[in-house]
C-alpha cells in the first residue's frame, strides 16, 4: 500500500504521532508530505474540501480522507506494539469513538499551535486585525486604570499577584496590540482577577466580566470548532457589542425612579457639582434638570445610534465625548468605567473603518511614537503623574491628562470612522453570532434581577438611585420587587462588633440586606452583633444563633461572590451611591 500523510509542518505533534505509530512495520513505505513545503498540495487538497488547519490528510492508494476519518485510518494502520500504540486503538479505530474524539484532540492541538504562535493556513483578515488592534489597545488602558482603582480607590494596597499579574499583560498588550496572545494573557489574568476580587459592587468591573466572559466563550467555541485564531475575535465582537447596548438600556431604565429624577437627590446633579471649573459654575434648576434628562436622552440616542449602520460612527464619537464628560467629575475615578466604554464602542467600528483608522497618516505617526523612547519616557510620565492625581482623589485631573490619548482617535472616527457595513455579518455562519447573543441576553437577566427580587449588587447601578429593597420600589414602572423575596427584609446594624463591614454600614447609616447579614455572620462564626429586624432587637447574637435560618437560605460562599446586595437608605428620598 503506498501511503501518504499531508500534515502541517508547523504542528509539533504530527511527525511524531506518526512516528509513534509506527507504520512502517505494517504498511511499508510512509511519506510524510509537509503542506507547508509543498504549497501546490496544500492548495490541491483545500480544492477538494480538506482543511489542513483541521488537521491531517491520509492519501491511501488514491484514497484521501481527512479529520476523524483520518485518525480512525490511521489507528486500523498502526501495529499493535506498545502502550501508545494499543492505547490508540482502543480510542481511535471504531469510527464512532474516533468522531466522537477527535474534536477533543482537536481542540487540544489548536490550543498548543496558538499558545506557541503558529499561524494556520487561512489568510488574516485586515479589517478583523485593525479592530482587534484597536479593541487591544484601549482595553490594556482600562486594564491599567482597573488597576490603580482597585490599588488606591477600593484600598487593595499593596496590588496583590493577580493585579500585578494584570496591569504587566495590559502594559505589554498596549506595546502590542495586534498579538493575539497577549491579548489572551490579559483576558486570562482579567479572568482570574475578577474571581479574586468577587464581591464587588463596581459598574466597571461588572461589564469587565461581561466581557471577559464573553471572549472566554468565544475562544471556547473556535478551538472546539479548529477555528482560524481570527474566529474569537470575530465571535467575541457580537459580544462586546451587546453587552455595551445593554448597559446603555439598563443606564436607562434603572433611572426611571422619582429619586433621580429629583434634583434634591438625582446622582446626575451630584455628579456635575464635582465638575471641574468652569463646568460647575453652570448651577440653577435649569442646569440640574438638563444632567438628569440629558443623561436619559444622550444614552437613548447613543443606543439608536449605534444600530444605525449610517450614523453609527458619529454614535461612537459622542459616546467616547459622553464618557469622557461623566469621568471629568471628581466624585469618583470614572476613568476606568470609561476606557472601558470606548474599547466597547470601538467594537461597533467596521473593518473598512477600522483598517483606514489604523492605516491614516496621524495614526502612523502616533504609532511611530510609540516606538520613540523619548515618548516612551514621556507616556512613563503621564502614567506617573495621573497616579499621584489619583492617590490624592484628584480624579478629574487624571481624566484631564488623558484626553490627549483620547481625543485624537475620537477625532479619527468622526473623520474615517463612517463605512456604512452593517452590524453583523449577514453572510455569517449561525455560530458566528451564538455568543454575542448568549452575552447578551445573560447580561441582559443580570441587569434584571433587582426587579425579581434577586440580588441587587453587580446589576450595573449606573447611579441611578434606584431604591428596591424592604418592600418599597421607587421606580416609576416596576412595582415592588417579586417573585423572589430575597430583597424583603432589611436589618438595621447597631453594633457591629470586629466586623469591619458591617461597621461600614452602621458608620454610614446604612441598613443591609437580611440575606446579607446571615451571610456575614456564617462568615464570622465568632463575632457578635447588635441588630434590630422588623421592629424586633436581637442583642449580641452570633451565627449560631440563627443557625436554622443559614443553613436553609444561605447559599455557599463560591456563589455568592455573584450573588449580593447593595447597602440600603431607609430614608426618603434615596440619595446618591454606587
Amino acid at each position: 500500500m503506498a501511503l501518504v500523510i499531508y500534515y502541517d509542518g508547523d504542528c509539533p505533534f504530527c511527525r511524531r504521532y506518526v512516528r509513534y505509530l509506527r507504520l512502517d512495520r505494517t504498511v511499508g513505505s510512509v511519506t510524510l508530505e509537509d503542506v507547508r513545503q509543498n504549497p501546490e498540495a496544500r492548495l490541491a487538497l483545500e480544492r477538494q474540501g480538506f482543511n489542513l488547519d483541521e488537521g491531517m490528510v491520509v492519501d491511501m492508494d488514491g484514497r484521501r480522507v481527512g479529520g476523524a476519518d483520518a485518525v480512525n485510518a490511521l489507528a486500523l494502520l498502526s501495529t499493535p506494539v506498545g502502550v501508545f500504540n494499543r492505547l490508540n486503538r482502543l480510542l481511535l479505530a471504531s469510527p464512532r469513538m474516533s468522531r466522537f474524539l477527535y474534536p477533543v484532540l482537536r481542540s487540544g492541538r489548536w490550543a498548543v499551535l496558538f499558545l506557541l504562535g503558529r499561524r494556520g493556513f487561512t489568510d488574516d483578515d485586515a479589517g478583523t486585525l485593525a479592530r482587534t488592534a484597536i479593541f487591544a489597545r484601549f482595553f490594556a488602558l482600562f486594564s491599567f486604570f482597573h488597576f490603580f482603582n482597585y490599588s488606591l480607590e477600593y484600598g487593595r494596597f499593596p496590588p496583590g499577584l493577580d493585579q500585578l499579574a494584570l496591569v504587566c499583560s495590559a502594559i505589554a498588550l498596549f506595546f502590542w496590540p495586534r498579538s493575539s496572545r497577549l491579548l489572551w494573557l490579559l483576558m486570562l489574568t482579567s479572568a482570574i482577577s475578577a474571581a479574586v476580587q468577587a464581591p464587588v459592587q463596581s459598574n466597571h468591573t461588572m461589564v469587565r466580566n461581561v466581557v471577559v466572559a464573553g471572549y472566554w466563550l468565544s475562544f471556547a467555541m473556535a478551538m472546539f470548532r479548529g477555528s482560524n485564531w481570527q474566529a474569537v475575535f470575530q465571535r467575541f465582537a457580537p459580544a462586546g457589542q451587546g453587552a455595551l447596548l445593554v448597559m446603555y438600556f439598563f443606564g436607562i431604565f434603572h433611572k426611571l425612579n422619582s429619586d433621580f429624577l429629583n434634583p434634591a437627590s438625582s446622582c446626575a446633579v451630584v455628579l456635575w457639582r464635582e465638575m471641574p471649573v468652569p463646568l460647575r459654575l453652570l448651577e440653577g434648576r435649569l442646569v440640574d434638570l438638563a444632567t438628569i434628562y440629558g443623561t436619559l436622552v444622550i444614552e437613548g440616542l447613543l443606543i439608536a445610534m449605534l444600530l444605525n449602520r449610517r450614523l453609527r460612527h458619529l454614535g461612537i464619537a459622542i459616546g467616547i465625548l459622553f464618557h469622557l464628560l461623566l469621568a471629568m467629575s471628581n466624585y469618583a475615578m470614572y476613568i476606568s468605567f470609561t476606557m472601558l466604554a470606548i474599547a466597547l464602542h470601538s467594537l461597533f467600528l467596521g473593518d473598512r473603518a477600522a483598517t483606514v483608522i489604523l492605516g491614516s497618516s496621524e495614526m502612523q505617526l502616533i504609532q511611530s511614537r510609540l516606538r520613540d523612547p523619548v515618548y516612551i519616557v514621556a507616556l512613563l510620565v503621564l502614567a506617573v503623574s495621573m497616579a499621584l492625581a489619583a492617590a490624592t482623589g484628584a480624579n478629574s485631573l487624571v481624566t484631564l491628562l488623558m484626553l490627549p490619548v483620547i481625543l485624537p482617535f475620537c477625532w479619527l472616527v468622526m473623520r474615517y470612522g463612517k463605512s456604512g457595513e452593517h452590524l453583523l455579518d449577514r453572510q455569517a455562519p449561525l455560530s458566528m453570532n451564538v455568543v454575542g447573543g448568549a452575552i447578551t441576553v445573560l447580561f441582559f437577566a443580570n441587569c434584571l434581577m433587582p426587579y425579581l427580587g434577586l440580588k441587587s449588587a453587580q446589576a450595573v447601578n449606573m447611579y441611578a438611585n434606584l431604591r428596591l429593597e424592604g418592600g418599597v420600589s421607587n421606580h416609576l414602572i416596576m412595582p415592588v420587587p417579586g417573585p423572589f423575596n430575597y430583597l424583603e427584609q432589611v436589618a438595621v446594624v447597631e453594633d457591629a462588633g470586629s466586623d469591619s463591614v458591617l461597621e461600614g454600614y452602621r458608620r454610614n447609616g446604612f441598613a443591609i440586606v437580611y440575606y446579607d447579614l446571615l451571610a456575614r455572620l456564617s462568615v464570622t462564626p465568632d463575632n457578635t452583633v447588635t441588630f434590630t429586624l422588623d421592629g424586633d432587637r436581637f442583642e449580641q447574637v452570633r451565627a449560631e444563633d440563627f443557625s436554622e435560618q443559614i443553613n436553609a437560605t444561605v447559599h455557599p460562599v463560591w456563589f455568592r461572590k455573584w450573588f449580593h446586595f447593595q447597602p440600603v437608605e431607609l430614608g426618603r428620598p434615596e440619595h446618591c451611591k454606587n
